[in-house]
């Protein structure tokens, strides 16, 4: 496996879970997980995360889990604007 190189800017991309007030997955509490801060097309700011360990992906806004379905809707583009 290659070394990584922890001079890389990864944006939103968290690459280290380790640390006080690093983010962990809601269900098995492990800090192996990557988090990424997105900006939908309805323009709501949104966090995806992914646990490494057991593969739980949650969408959230704030302090609410929002449903696939729901992230769904917010990135659809709204077609009558064009």
């Amino acid at each position: 496996m290659a070394a990584i190189d922890a001079d890389i800017d990864l944006g939103s991309l968290l690459r280290d879970g380790r640390g006080s007030g690093a983010p962990t997955c809601s269900l098995c509490h492990s800090t192996r997980v990557t988090r990424i801060a997105l900006e939908l097309e309805d323009g709501s700011a949104v966090d995806f995360t992914n646990c490494l360990d057991c593969e739980h992906r949650v969408w959230m806004q704030g302090e609410n889990v929002l449903s696939v379905d729901k992230v769904l809707d917010k990135t659809r583009r709204d077609r009558s604007a064009s």
